[in-house]
């Protein structure tokens, strides 16, 4: 893998970054770097001892401004090949939220269109302060698929989604902050950055035993699962039975911190 390539998995120790590296074209993301996106996904999550996975824009001036336009002429016309395109943006959004891991988005600059709908898609969002979010199928005559449209409605609210949607309004990273749809906010670039690198550093700390469960079970709640059934009663079984919690319990009787692996 090469820094030249549009898309860059690194890794430093626990975290996996995965960098949209488009600097030039403020990170917008083509079709073939959505369809690729679920590989290198999968690439990442069977990374031996990783805790978190990182999504970036390369450079200062953008996450990812979205999809690239300027193909739609070639690999977005017709139904066919727009449902070709959709469901390679579909594949990538649902590949990022199923990633078994802790993902946060760092968001600096531009966060439109497809590129918020991957950073909605993480777990959590940090933000630089000068960031501006935006999704926009209402300057281009789309409609978003049920799965990206329901994850936005369970940040912000269906109210709150129907005018980012209908409208395709650009939003400050403090309003974003306001109505859900960016978790941390941070004075700059910097700060966002050690921001990120405290909060990976935190996750590596404590169980991914515990982690993952959050995720399956937080996932199933939005889904419709309201009680304690069967599979959710699995999942807890096996936390009890993971070296995970023997490490925890004893930690807590010696008086110091785990060492979870």
């Amino acid at each position: 893998m090469t820094d030249t390539e549009p898309l860059l998995l690194t890794r430093d120790g626990a975290v996996a970054t995965l960098t949209i590296n488009r600097p030039d074209r403020l990170n917008t993301l083509t079709y073939a770097m959505f369809a690729r996106l679920p590989d290198l996904l999968a690439e990442a999550a069977a990374l031996p001892g990783l805790r978190a996975l990182v999504l970036r824009g390369a450079g200062t001036r953008a996450f990812s401004a979205g999809a690239d336009i300027s193909e739609f002429g070639t690999t977005r016309t017709g139904h066919a090949q727009a449902g070709a395109y959709d469901d390679a943006v579909l594949a990538a959004d649902e590949a990022l939220a199923a990633f078994p891991l802790p993902t946060i988005a760092a968001v600096h600059g531009h966060c439109y269109g497809g590129g918020c709908g991957l950073a909605i898609a993480c777990d959590v969002r940090f933000a630089a302060a000068g960031a501006r979010f935006a999704i926009t199928p209402a300057k281009l005559g789309i409609v978003y698929s049920l799965r990206g449209t329901k994850r936005l409605v369970d940040l912000v609210g269906p109210s709150r989604a129907k005018i980012i949607l209908m409208s395709g309004a650009d939003y400050s990273a403090a309003q974003a902050q306001s109505f859900g749809l960016a978790d941390e906010v941070f004075a700059d670039p910097a700060a966002l950055d050690a921001g990120v690198s405290a909060f990976t550093a935190l996750l590596a700390a404590r169980s991914g035993v515990t982690q993952r469960g959050v995720k399956q079970t937080v996932a199933r709640i939005m889904d419709g699962a309201t009680h304690d059934d069967a599979a959710h009663a699995e999942l807890r079984a096996a936390a009890l039975a993971s070296p995970d919690y023997a490490e925890g319990v004893r930690a807590f009787l010696e008086r110091r911190p785990p060492a979870f692996g």
